[in-house]
C-alpha cells in the first residue's frame, strides 16, 4: 500500500473522514500484489474466470480486469479477484473511490469486504453494487452502502460492516438469479 502514485494512475482509494487526504489502497504499481481469482467455479456448472493484470506504459499505470462470465443453467455467474488483508483497520475512512473505465455489455459490478473470516464460503460478505457507464468515471462507494450478504442473499438484520476487522477485499462482475439483469452468454472486458 502506498500513498504516492503517478497522477496518471488509476488507483483504488480510501476516502478520508476529513479533508486531510485519501489513502491509496491499490495503485497497481507494486509488484507481487496478492490478488487471486474468485469465480463461480466452486459450483459444478461454473465456468467463469477473471484476472486482474497490471497495465504500465511510459506515462500511465492502471490494471485491466479480464473476465469471462459463462452463465450457468439458472443464468447466474460471477467472476472477480480478491485480496487478503492482515486484519486491516479502515475505521478512519468513510468509503472507497474507484477510477474505472469499462468496455463491456455487462455494467454490473460490486466491491466486497469480508470481516475476520478465514473461509469465505462460510462467511458473510459486505457488498456495494454499482453500474459502469462504459466511459471513464469515478465511483465513490461510502462504507454505509456496503450491505451484509450470504451467498447472494441479503441478510437484513445483520450487524453492519466492522471496519476494524477486515480480512479480504474483492471486485466482481456479476449476473445471477437474484439480479434483474440476466446473463446471455460469455462476455469479457478490458
Amino acid at each position: 500500500m502506498t500513498s504516492d502514485f503517478n497522477r496518471n494512475s488509476n488507483p483504488i482509494t480510501l476516502m478520508q473522514r476529513s479533508d486531510s487526504g485519501n489513502l491509496t489502497l491499490f495503485n497497481f504499481l507494486e509488484q507481487g500484489t496478492s490478488l487471486f481469482e474468485v469465480s463461480d467455479t466452486f459450483r459444478v456448472e461454473g465456468r467463469s474466470i477473471a484476472a486482474l493484470v497490471p497495465h504500465t506504459a511510459c506515462n500511465y499505470q492502471s490494471a485491466i480486469l479480464y473476465y469471462v462470465i459463462n452463465p450457468q443453467p439458472d443464468v447466474s455467474g460471477f467472476a472477480g479477484v480478491h485480496h487478503k488483508f492482515n486484519n486491516w483497520n479502515l475505521s478512519n475512512y468513510t468509503g472507497v473511490i474507484i477510477e474505472i473505465r469499462t468496455h463491456d455489455r455487462n455494467p454490473n459490478m460490486k466491491l466486497i469486504f469480508y470481516g475476520n473470516c478465514s473461509e469465505i464460503r462460510n462467511c458473510q460478505s459486505y457488498e456495494s453494487f454499482f453500474e459502469t457507464s462504459g466511459e471513464r468515471q469515478r465511483i465513490e462507494l461510502p462504507f454505509s452502502t456496503f450491505k451484509p450478504y450470504f451467498r447472494e442473499e441479503l441478510i437484513p438484520h445483520s450487524l453492519p460492516l466492522d471496519l476494524t476487522q477486515l480480512s479480504r477485499f474483492g471486485i466482481q462482475v456479476y449476473g445471477g438469479i437474484a439480479t434483474s439483469r440476466k446473463q446471455s452468454g460469455p462476455h469479457n472486458s478490458i
